[in-house]
C-alpha cells in the first residue's frame, strides 16, 4: 500500500520540480508486485495457502482455488452463502516447477517455471495470472447465468447467489466471449500480460448496517454548510448525513479540497453532527480531480455562468495527486469518511488500487460511498473485488426508465451476492418517489439514502415510512432471500430458453414482406429536430434522403408510427459519405412507448454501431463511399445485428439481449411509437456534442420494419 502510494507521489513531486510527466495510472503488471497491498482489509482473508501432491489450494474469505498442476486447471469455488464451483480455468499443459513464494493473511503468490507464469490470490477473492510468455487461456463456466455485462474483454457473470467476473490488461485481444457457452472465454494472453478472475462475493453482505445506517443526502447551489437547526432536524431520518454541494463545499473542488467557508466553519458542523451521535462523510472525486492533468485548465469554481459541467478522468493517471489531497481531508478536516463522484471507469487496475488506497486512508471505520451511475467503460460492467471496498454505492442518477427492469434494480443497483456492499438508487429525479418504486428497491434488496428535500414533503415521507423504513428490520433478510431462492430455481430454465432464441437467431432469417417502408419520394411528414449549428439539412432526389450537417450535431426527423402492432426487425440502408459524425453518425432509431429504443446506424472511420436502450456497441467495417445495409433482428429475450453490402447476403455484428428475462418480459413488446431517420444522436435526444465538427453529407435509402 505504502510503496504504490510512494510512487505517485515522488513522481508528483518530480513533475513539479523539473516539468516532468505527471505520475502514470496503475496497471495490472504493478499490482501483482508483493509489495503493493500486501495486508488484508474489510476481514477480507486468505485463511489458507498449502500445496501437496501437485495441487495447491487457496482458501480466502469468498472462495477456494485449485490449482491442479497435471491438469493444468485452476479451479474455483464460491464459498460465501452457496458452497459450489463456479468456473475453471484452463491453461492447456501441465505446470511444472511450482513454488508457494508468498503466504500470509492478505495474499498468496505462486510461481511456476513452465510455462512462466505467477498467480497472486487475494484476500478478496481476486486471482491474478501474470502470463511471462505467451498463454492461451480458455474459461468454462460453471453456474447458469442469470445476468452478465461486459466493458471489452471485461466480463461480470453471475445468478442470484454469486459467480465471477474477467477482467484483462490487454483490452484489445478478443476472446471470443460467449456467457452462454459452456467455455465463455478464450483468451490469447501475450507476453507480460495479466488475466484477473475474481470469486462473487467477495465478503458477506452487512445485514445489520444494510437496516441501521441511513443516509441524509444534502445538496445544494445555495449554502453548503447548514445551520445548526436544519442539522438537528435531520436527526430523526438518519444516523449519517452526506454533504455533497461540491462547488459550494470546497473552494477550486476540481482542483483541490479547502473548505469554501473556512476551517472553522467546517469545523462548527462536525461539531453539531456529532454532538448528536451522527456521523457525516463529504464530497471528494477521483474522476473531476483535475489538477496536474491536461484537463486542469477546464477547471470551474462557481455556478455563475455555469453551462458545462467539467470533463472526467477515467484512466486514473491522476491518482498520485488525489490521494495525498484526500488524505489531508481526513486528517485536517476528520470527516468521518468520504463519497467519491465518480471513479476510473475505463482502468480496472486503477479501479481495485483507488478502492483499497481510498480505505487505507478513511480507515477500517471509515465511511466509504462510492456515487456510481454507471460502471467500467460507462456501461453496467462492474468489479466485485474493488467495490468490496466500499460501504454504500449510489447507481441509477438520471436512469429513471430503468428502475422498471428488476435486473436493473437486482444485479447493478443492489448488488447483493455480487460485491455485497450496500447498493443505493439515486433517486433524486423522476418518477420520484412511489410506492412501487419502494417496493422494488426492497424486493432487489436495495436501499435509498434522504434526500435532504424530501423531509418537508410529507407525501414522500409517508411513503417511505409505510412502505421502506417500517420493514428495514431483522426480518427483511428471510424475505429477501426466500425470493432469490425463488428467481435461482428458474435461472437453469430461462438461460436455456435464451440459447435457444440465441441459435434461433443464427439461422437465415425468413421475414417475408415488410411490414411498414419508408421510401423518399418526398420529404416524409414528421417533426423535424435540426441543432442550431445547421441550415438547409434535409434535401431528397433519386429516392435518397440526404442529410448536410456538422459531424456531432443532431438532425433528423421523427415519424410516427400508428398502424403496427408489433414489430421484430427493422432494416435500413445507409451511405455514410463525407459526414464526420460518430455516436451522431445516420441511423435509424425505433421508439417504444416504454422509453425502449433501439437504435442502428454507421460512424466516420468505417465503423458500424447499435445503441439498445443506451449500450452502445460498434465494430465491423463499411466503405463511407458505397452503400450498407444494417439489420436488427429480435425475439422475447435477445436479438442480432447484421451488415450486408448488398441488402441479401447478411452476416452477424453482434449478439445483443433486451428485456427484463425474469419480471418485465420483452422490452420491444408492442407496437412502436415513432421512427427517427437521419443524424440520430445515440441516445435519441436532440442534443449536440459540445464540439460540432465539420460539415458533412450523409444519404439514407430506406427504412423496413418486419412484423405486423
Amino acid at each position: 500500500m505504502r510503496l504504490l502510494t510512494f510512487a505517485f507521489v515522488a513522481g508528483f513531486v518530480a513533475g513539479s520540480c523539473c516539468l516532468a510527466a505527471p505520475p502514470a495510472a496503475p496497471t495490472f503488471l504493478e499490482l501483482m508486485a508483493p509489495e503493493q497491498f500486501p495486508h488484508p482489509q474489510m476481514g477480507m482473508v486468505v485463511e489458507s495457502a498449502e500445496m501437496a501432491e501437485g495441487v495447491i489450494r487457496v482458501r480466502t474469505t469468498g472462495a477456494t482455488i485449485e490449482i491442479d498442476t497435471a491438469s493444468g486447471e485452476m479451479r474455483f469455488a464460491q464459498r460465501i452463502g452457496h458452497e459450489r464451483p463456479v468456473a475453471v480455468v484452463r491453461l492447456g499443459r501441465s505446470l511444472e516447477g511450482a513454488a508457494l513464494v508468498d503466504r500470509g493473511p492478505g495474499m498468496a503468490r505462486i510461481t511456476f517455471r513452465e510455462p512462466a507464469l505467477a498467480v497472486r490470490i487475494n484476500g478478496d477473492s481476486l486471482c491474478m495470472l501474470h502470463a511471462k510468455e505467451a498463454l492461451a487461456v480458455a474459461v468454462d463456466r460453471k453456474i447458469d447465468v442469470a445476468w452478465h455485462s461486459s466493458y471489452q474483454n471485461n466480463h461480470l457473470m453471475v445468478d442470484e447467489w454469486g459467480g465471477f467476473g474477467l477482467y484483462c490488461s490487454e483490452r484489445g485481444l478478443d476472446d471470443r466471449y460467449d456467457p452462454y457457452l459452456p467455455t465463455v472465454a478464450t483468451v490469447p494472453l501475450p507476453r507480460d500480460s495479466v488475466l484477473w478472475l475474481g470469486v462473487c462475493p467477495p465478503k458477506p453482505y452487512d445485514w445489520e448496517r444494510s437496516v441501521t445506517d441511513n443516509v441524509v443526502w444534502h445538496w445544494t447551489r445555495g449554502d453548503a454548510y447548514p445551520a445548526d437547526d436544519v442539522l438537528r432536524s435531520w436527526k430523526a431520518h438518519g444516523n449519517i448525513v452526506l454533504l455533497q454541494s461540491e462547488v459550494k463545499l470546497w473552494k477550486d473542488w476540481n482542483l483541490d479540497f479547502v473548505p469554501r467557508e473556512g476551517p472553522e466553519e467546517f469545523a462548527r458542523v462536525r461539531r453539531t453532527l456529532h454532538d448528536m451521535g451522527m456521523r457525516f462523510i463529504v464530497y471528494t472525486s477521483p474522476f473531476y480531480f483535475l489538477r496536474g492533468t491536461a484537463l486542469e485548465p477546464q477547471a470551474f469554481n462557481s455556478f455563475e455562468g455555469f453551462t458545462n459541467w467539467p470533463p472526467g478522468t477515467p484512466t486514473g493517471e491522476n491518482m498520485g495527486l488525489f490521494l495525498p489531497a484526500i488524505r489531508r481531508v481526513m486528517s485536517e478536516y476528520k470527516p468521518d469518511g468520504l463519497y467519491f463522484d465518480g471513479q476510473y471507469a475505463h482502468n480496472p487496475a486503477a479501479l481495485y488500487a483507488l478502492a483499497r488506497s481510498a480505505r487505507e486512508i478513511v480507515g477500517e471505520d471509515g465511511i466509504l460511498e462510492w456515487h456510481s451511475t454507471s460502471a467500467l467503460g460507462n456501461k453496467e460492467c462492474y468489479l466485485p473485488q474493488a467495490d468490496a471496498y466500499v460501504d454504500f454505492i449510489l447507481r441509477g442518477e438520471g436512469r429513471g426508465t430503468r428502475y422498471a427492469d428488476f435486473d436493473y434494480m437486482r444485479f447493478f443497483v443492489s448488488g447483493y451476492n455480487v460485491n455485497n456492499s450496500i447498493g443505493v438508487l439515486c433517486n433524486n429525479g423522476p418518477p420520484g418517489m412511489t410506492r412501487e418504486l419502494a417496493r422494488d428497491v426492497l424486493r432487489a434488496n436495495a436501499r435509498f439514502h434522504t434526500l435532504a428535500g424530501w423531509i418537508p414533503n410529507e407525501t414522500t415521507m409517508q411513503i417511505l415510512s409505510e412502505e421502506y423504513t417500517s420493514k428495514l428490520t431483522s426480518g427483511l433478510k428471510e424475505t429477501v432471500d426466500r425470493e432469490v431462492d425463488r428467481r435461482q430455481a428458474e435461472v437453469a430454465r430461462k438461460a436455456a430458453a435464451m440459447q435457444a432464441e440465441r441459435e434461433t437467431l443464427t439461422r437465415p432469417a425468413r421475414l417475408g414482406k415488410a411490414a411498414y417502408e419508408l421510401r423518399f419520394e418526398g420529404l416524409p411528414q414528421g417533426e423535424q429536430h435540426v441543432s442550431p449549428a445547421n441550415d438547409e439539412v434535409f434535401s431528397v432526389g433519386d429516392g435518397v434522403l440526404c442529410v448536410r450537417a456538422h459531424a456531432h450535431t443532431f438532425a433528423y426527423l421523427t415519424i410516427p408510427l400508428s398502424d403496427l402492432k408489433r414489430v421484430q426487425a427493422m432494416e435500413v440502408k445507409i451511405r455514410q459519405g463525407s459526414d464526420g459524425g460518430m455516436s451522431w453518425g445516420p441511423a435509424a432509431m425505433l421508439r417504444w412507448a416504454n422509453g425502449a429504443t433501439l437504435r442502428v446506424g454507421t460512424r466516420s472511420g468505417g465503423t458500424l454501431q447499435s445503441d439498445i436502450n443506451g449500450d452502445q456497441q460498434y465494430g465491423g467495417q463499411h466503405d463511407p463511399n458505397k452503400w450498407v445495409w444494417l439489420r436488427a433482428r429480435w425475439l422475447s429475450t435477445c436479438g442480432v445485428v447484421e451488415c450486408s453490402t448488398d441488402g441479401v447476403t447478411y452476416e452477424r455484428l453482434w449478439t445483443f439481449e433486451q428485456g427484463n428475462t425474469f419480471e418485465q418480459g420483452n422490452t420491444f413488446e408492442g407496437a412502436p411509437a415513432a421512427l427517427l431517420v437521419g443524424k440520430v444522436p445515440f441516445n435519441g435526444q436532440p442534443h449536440d456534442h459540445s464540439q460540432a465538427g465539420s460539415l458533412g453529407e450523409c444519404e439514407i435509402g430506406q427504412v423496413r420494419l418486419f412484423g405486423e
